[in-house]
């Protein structure tokens, strides 16, 4: 039954009142990059789009009941009108998400920049069957990590676009109900791909390249190589502000740097070879939190910190030259 109603697409079996998402025991899904995989999920599938507040009455609002732990609502952004929408927590309130998920929205990894339009809320990451035991132990961790999935470009992409894939960034959001915290778990696919213009950049006699295509940690410190250079090293507290504001000023999304401990886990040395003299670590990290031997700057911009990730994640990268 679950299988059958999950390829029902744009379809609500809940006449549209104020009533609670919550009491649908299975109201369709939306689509999304892996249908099969969320075809496969033991938990109820929900749309949520334009045409679901469309059939709202003048002056009715959807309200979405995210204490539901086995639900997932997949939003669809088309059309869709924040505005009408309450997230509830069962009977410990509701908030407009038009301003409970502001934040989200203006988060670097923003589902407004998902692949396909729509992203996932749900109240339990076991939901997701692309998340393994390590995986989840690390978002407890973490509250924000990524995983990719798939490769190559996607027949709705130009043929043009080579070496893409989709990458799902999963982090909790805090919504305040009440004055009391609920925290709901996010989940959007955004598309990587690696075609890469470089910005170089000198400071303090050495030159910058600020790569914005995105690659593993190997592909990136290879193409540093191919230009003499090696991923960045970062000496100082100085250095490292110039290099943020540059690297913010391109993408607020993450950066590879050249601090790694592949060779000897915990033991973390620069590509570059120079003596590890100075870091700045986000609080909790380094951790190695599901496997992760590379360091990245722009953890959660826009506050300060490095963040250990797993080296075939793909990111922006920058390299630097040894004099």
């Amino acid at each position: 039954m679950l299988k059958q109603l999950a390829r029902i697409s744009r379809f609500l079996a809940l006449p549209l009142t104020a009533a609670s998402l919550a009491a649908v025991g299975l109201a369709g899904c939306a689509a999304g990059p892996d249908e099969a995989a969320i075809e496969e999920v033991d938990a109820s599938n929900v749309l949520i789009d334009a045409q679901s507040v469309a059939r709202l009455a003048p002056g009715e609002r959807l309200s979405v009941d995210l204490s539901a732990r086995e639900v997932m609502f997949h939003f669809a952004f088309d059309g869709l009108d924040f505005d009408r929408i309450d997230l509830a927590f069962g009977d410990r309130g509701s908030a407009s998400m038009a301003e409970a998920m502001a934040p989200l929205f203006s988060h670097p990894y923003s589902p407004l920049e998902a692949a396909g339009g729509r992203f996932v809320v749900t109240a339990d990451p076991a939901n997701f069957p692309a998340l393994t035991a390590g995986d989840i132990a690390a978002l407890e961790q973490e509250r924000m990590i990524a995983r990719e999935h798939g490769s190559g470009a996607p027949t709705a992409q130009p043929q043009s676009i080579d070496d893409c894939v989709e990458q799902t960034i999963y982090f909790y959001v805090d919504i305040v109900i009440n004055e009391a915290v609920q925290s709901v778990l996010c989940a959007h696919t955004i598309l990587v791909c690696g075609s890469t213009t470089c910005d170089k950049q000198t400071h303090n006699g050495h030159d910058y390249l600020f790569c914005d295509g995105q690659e593993t940690w190997n592909d990136a410190r290879a193409s540093c190589a191919a230009e003499g250079m090696s991923l960045v090293t970062l000496d100082d507290e100085d250095e490292e502000a110039w290099v943020y504001s540059l690297a913010s000023a391109h993408s607020t999304q993450k950066w590879w740097m050249g601090l790694n401990d592949r060779a000897s886990e915990g033991a973390f040395a620069w590509d570059s070879g120079a003596p590890v003299s100075y870091t700045n670590w986000y609080a909790g990290e380094p951790n190695n939190a599901g496997n992760e031997d590379c360091a990245q700057l722009n953890r959660f911009y826009p506050e300060f910190g490095w963040n250990d990730e797993p080296c075939s994640l793909h990111l922006r990268y920058i390299c630097e030259s040894s004099d």
